[in-house]
């Protein structure tokens, strides 16, 4: 049977059969990459990971947690590819723009104990959440890296949503807790250091959980508050709340200094500790207020370096100069997606931002996207097409700690119109699928390329975007779009882009040091690219 009919047959029967509340938890079912459903256990062991230093605390907060009114269910990590895992499971139709060459992990949350797992919704992987629970992570941060980031995210919502499946969204229902914020013990860098990071919506939850932690002998310098802003949520529990909100959490990294630890980490589904936290008895709510979102603005790239712009110029004209061609097209870029925060409070259902599909946003980067004349625009890369993106090193100008680039598929699989129940997640959504990317530790340099001795080329970038490797052997500065043919064939569908595809360019900057958050849109300077046609 086809893997997204027999998702459309999962998706009507739960649709149509009512399914009554149950005493005993009910197993879940974790979707494999492969499509199949698998059935696991509502709680696994408690591992004690290789990573985790303190077995002892573990021990004394779990249990002084139990004796303070407390069921804790374990769950654990897994790492997640959004091209694999959704858009080529035919779970989902957009692989939420992911960035590519930078891998993910998710929390598995297991299921409350007062509540049931629908089986399309992913087991594990995606949770919803009563307003007086928390989820616990506990144990050691990511290896060294340039960026890590725990983000939670609002999966589906099936409140007055557009479709009857529900909508999907992706949106990030607070700021990120990353790299450059989070406590952990010991001084120092952030990286492979204990932490506790406490996700939940209720600050009287938090606050209980916060001080058995240190009863147990962890210091309050490594415990996180992570606030799930009730006031823009629905939450709640399946029976219970029927239509209640479903959330993944996301851990994202991005280039480990050490590639056998960054494979250890993302290998080991117990590096840290995983824990549902539910009060065995009904607590009377002290929900947090929706957090003000962190600020952003900083300074302009322009008014640090006020000859940027020329030279981006002088960057331009030098590429158009260098390149033969019989053909061109210059692309700008524009903001891709809307910002979550908006898109959680838009009650209006006549609004464009009305439970929009954003992605996966989250305000630790500026999203761009390439465009022409203001609106957003995709084209199409030959065997003859080359494409030369350019623009400002965000990680040379300091308002980065990484900065890069992708290449994306750009075309809308399923319309809602037409085939709404084609996939279990989403309908007329782009495809998004990124299979190629360069960072600035990889393009440093190239403008040099094409403006030798430039007074701004050190805070430039210049690469080539093909079909094949150039001709010209010392030619470090490209990337390289696999289509599926013999000569490029691709394991997974979604990491090969067709030649007649629809292709867009997307751009991000990671983390300016000076505000731990984002850079402003209004901030950089945004990325270019041009299409070349080389032969006719």
């Amino acid at each position: 049977m086809n893997k997204k009919l027999a998702f459309v047959l999962i998706l009507c029967l739960v649709g149509t059969l009512f399914i009554p509340a149950t005493s005993a938890p009910v197993k879940s079912i974790l979707i494999s990459p492969s499509g199949s459903a698998q059935s696991l256990k509502t709680t696994v062991p408690d591992s004690p990971g290789a990573s985790d230093e303190d077995h002892g605390r573990v021990a004394s907060f779990r249990a002084t947690l139990e004796e303070n009114g407390f069921m804790i269910t374990s769950g654990q990590m897994t790492p997640i590819d959004p091209i694999v895992d959704l858009l080529d499971s035919g779970i989902g139709d957009s692989a939420n723009g992911n960035n590519a060459g930078q891998p993910y992990k998710v929390l598995m949350v297991p299921i409350s104990p007062f509540g049931e797992e629908l089986p399309f919704e992913g087991g594990f992987t995606i949770f919803r959440l009563r307003p007086d629970e928390a989820v616990v992570y506990l144990g050691p941060t990511p290896p060294a890296c340039d960026y890590f980031s725990f983000t939670v995210f609002l999966w589906v919502r099936h409140k007055d949503s557009l479709i009857p499946k529900g909508d999907w969204m992706v949106a990030a229902v607070n700021d990120p807790l990353n790299s450059a914020l989070i406590k952990t013990q010991g001084n120092g860098t952030p990286f492979r250091k204990q932490t506790i990071v406490i996700f939940t919506a209720d600050r009287g939850v938090y606050e209980r959980v916060s001080e058995l932690a240190q009863e147990a002998g962890y210091p309050e310098s490594m415990i996180n508050p992570y606030v799930i802003p009730s006031g823009l949520l629905n939450l709640g529990v399946y029976p219970e709340t029927r239509l209640a909100d479903s959330f993944i959490i996301l851990m994202r990294t991005a280039n480990f200094v050490s590639k056998a630890e960054g494979n250890h980490y993302l290998s080991d589904d117990h590096y840290a500790r995983v824990w549902r936290v539910t009060p065995e008895e009904a607590v009377t709510l002290d929900p947090f207020p929706t957090p003000e979102q962190r600020v952003r603005r900083w300074k302009s790239e322009s008014e640090l370096y006020p000859d940027l712009n020329d030279g981006l110029e002088r960057l331009e004209n030098a590429i158009i100069a260098q390149t033969p061609h019989v053909q061109y097209e210059s692309y700008e870029s524009i903001r891709w997606f809307a910002e979550s925060r908006e898109v959680l409070e838009e009650t209006d259902p006549g609004s464009p931002l009305y439970h929009k599909f954003v992605a996966g946003e989250a305000s630790d980067t500026p999203y761009l996207r390439t465009s022409l004349s203001g609106e957003a625009a995709n084209f199409t890369l030959g065997n003859d097409d080359m494409v030369v993106v350019y623009g400002v090193n965000h990680a040379a100008t300091g308002l980065a700690t990484y900065s890069n680039f992708g290449v994306y598929g750009d075309w809308v699989t399923s319309s809602c119109e037409e085939n709404p129940w084609q996939y279990v997640f989403g309908c007329g959504d782009r495809s998004w699928n990124g299979v190629v990317s360069m960072t600035n530790h990889d393009f440093t340099g190239s403008a040099e390329e094409y403006i030798p001795g430039d007074p701004m080329a050190p805070y430039l970038y210049a690469v080539k975007v093909l079909r094949q490797p150039p001709n010209d052997k010392h030619d470090k500065y490209f990337v390289v779009v696999p289509a599926a043919t013999s000569e490029h064939p691709c394991a997974s569908p979604g990491y090969c882009l067709n030649l007649t595809d629809p292709i867009i360019i997307g751009y991000r900057a990671y983390l300016n040091p000076a505000t731990a958050s984002g850079a402003d849109y209004e901030d950089i300077i945004h990325d270019r690219a041009i299409w070349f046609r080389t032969r006719e």
